[in-house]
């Protein structure tokens, strides 16, 4: 098959889905990232493809029967690719996966493929926070960062091609990272817990994330196309990775580490050398304010007459300095991450942050006439009382005070808005022990909060719906049997409530329980090269902190 300007004759076709709308996808730094490694390499032709159901803006609403999902770039349905590659950050989007199978007339089942089907394969955050429950409808998950990895999992499809037509994979177990869920066996206790877990020879045990050790052989650099709005006129580049910060809710602080940062010298070489046409250039990373070079790389970047923008900053690297840097890039809103209204509760989630440093990060921005804030906040967060909750408000106008004591400069008065998210329990993470808070009592606590701070003036409140905090949990904990769930909510068109009720599946059991400290989780089998023992004291010490109250 000859695709439009492609030559596909004697290639390895790859679709490289994203499993939501492509306003999303296009604005992913490792979705790109990908696609163009992919398109490098001479055997390869890959095409991107998103959830483009006309007439539904991406939506959750049951698609037309007769819609067939297709590429991008030469409109090839998807059953016509070699390799399906799904990119999945987030838990989410797992429904998308089987509306984007099911309408390409391919079995989400991986069991049920005929050896005309595509491969099926999965990477992406979530492979290696907790693949479980999708395991059931992916061939393969590459476990880690993909620029090496996808290679060597390519090296050995081109050489085992027709054996793995055929569906028979054991070749790829061949593969460091790559996790075969179908070799692998769970038995359950009577009470729900794992059992045991049996790996079929010749595969191992444990699969061990793969980490790219030196990210500065590459650069990872993308421009936005049209579609992309919010990041129109913006190049991306990648200056780090990991967090070394280690906050026990967060995901990148255990699950992305070791913490890397590329060379300055390297990252200037590469921008003077490609001149973008854009007119700012972004930099992203999980760490991105603790780069040790950040002042003198954006200094470089300001003198070659760009605009600067940035993926998030740690509040306590916020100096007159960097506002100053940030004023002459263009910046007018910066996002801060207080986390938590209560220096108690910032201290059990390890923040390391107080609300004098918050006070002074919004001291340095005002002074150089940065007026718009955005401010973060979790609720449901371990050991939050309502205390800690009345807290939020109360920083906020000390926030809003520090803003007003400099108004005779300004003259202007900005824009707070402020971002709610109930809090989700995370795999790999100290807090994983610890289930989501009653979504009963989130809605209350988000309640009082919406109607507090709405009484503030110039302050824009955004809250995230509950409804999905527990979905998400549910997603985020689960195992393989939550599988047979998402199938019941693909067949009812996305009905959460209604595959509830249908469901024998209990799902508070992932939800709301808290885990024995020495219970088997369904992801234990991944080495993220953070130790349990590790993690254990972590989330022992939270527990410390919150007995003490």
């Amino acid at each position: 098959m000859v695709s439009k300007g492609k030559q596909w004759r004697d290639k390895v076709s790859v679709a490289l889905v994203y499993p939501n709308q492509p306003s999303v996808g296009m604005a992913n730094l490792g979705f790109q990232t990908l696609y163009q490694r992919l398109n490098r390499l001479d055997d390869v032709v890959c095409e991107r493809v998103f959830l483009e159901i006309p007439g539904n803006g991406g939506k959750r609403v049951p698609p037309p029967s007769r819609f067939l999902p297709r590429s991008r770039e030469s409109k090839i349905p998807l059953n016509a690719f070699d390799i399906l590659a799904f990119s999945i950050p987030f838990e989410n989007d797992y429904i998308n996966i089987l509306t984007l199978l099911s309408l390409s007339k391919i079995p989400p089942a991986a069991g049920k493929r005929r050896p005309d089907h595509p491969l099926v394969i999965a990477g992406g955050m979530t492979s290696f926070i907790n693949p479980e429950p999708i395991a059931p409808f992916v061939d393969a998950f590459l476990i880690g960062e993909g620029e090496t990895l996808i290679e060597d999992f390519l090296e050995v499809y081109r050489n085992n091609r027709e054996t793995l037509r055929a569906k028979d994979l054991r070749p790829l177990l061949k593969v460091p990272g790559v996790y075969v869920p179908s070799f692998y066996e769970i038995d359950y206790a009577d009470d729900g817990p794992i059992a045991g877990r049996r790996a079929t020879p010749p595969a191992p045990e444990r699969i061990t994330k793969r980490v790219e050790g030196n990210i500065d052989r590459f650069i990872t650099f993308y421009t936005f196309p049209p579609e992309a709005s919010e990041f129109s006129d913006m190049a991306i580049i990648e200056i780090n990775r990991g967090c070394p910060r280690a906050c026990r809710f967060c995901a990148a602080g255990y699950l992305c580490l070791p913490f890397r940062n590329r060379s300055a010298e390297n990252l200037m070489d590469f921008l003077k050398k490609t001149r973008p046409d854009e007119k700012t250039i972004g930099l992203l990373g999980t760490g991105v304010s603790d780069h040790p070079d950040l002042i003198l790389l954006c200094r470089e970047i300001l003198r070659m007459g760009y605009r600067l923008s940035f993926s998030s900053l740690r509040i306590d690297r916020i100096t007159d300095e960097l506002a100053e840097i940030l004023k002459k890039g263009g910046q007018k809103t910066v996002t801060l991450a207080p986390e938590a209204g209560s220096q108690r509760l910032r201290d059990i989630i390890r923040k390391d942050i107080t609300e004098g440093q918050i006070l002074q990060a919004v001291d340095h921005l005002i002074r150089h006439d940065i007026l718009n804030l955005k401010l973060y906040f979790m609720i449901g967060l371990p050991g939050e009382t309502m205390d800690d909750i009345h807290q939020i408000p109360a920083l906020l106008r000390k926030i809003r005070h520090t803003i007003l004591a400099h108004r005779h400069i300004t003259r202007r008065l900005g824009r707070v808005t402020v971002t709610l998210s109930p809090y989700i329990p995370k795999p790999g993470t100290p807090f994983q022990w610890f289930p989501l808070m009653d979504l009963g009592e989130i809605k209350r606590r988000l309640a009082w909060l919406k109607k507090t701070l709405s009484k503030e003036p110039n302050t824009h409140v955004i809250a995230d719906l509950p409804k999905w905090a527990y979905v998400q949990a549910l997603l985020s904990r689960g195992d393989r049997r939550v599988a047979a769930l998402l199938t019941r909510v693909h067949e009812n068109g996305g009905n959460w409530p209604r595959s509830f009720k249908e469901s024998t599946l209990n799902p508070d059991f992932y939800v709301y329980r808290e885990p024995a400290t020495d219970e088997s989780f369904p992801w234990d089998f991944i080495d993220t090269g953070v130790s349990k023992s590790r993690i254990l004291r972590e989330y022992n010490e939270a527990r410390r902190r919150i007995s003490e109250f």
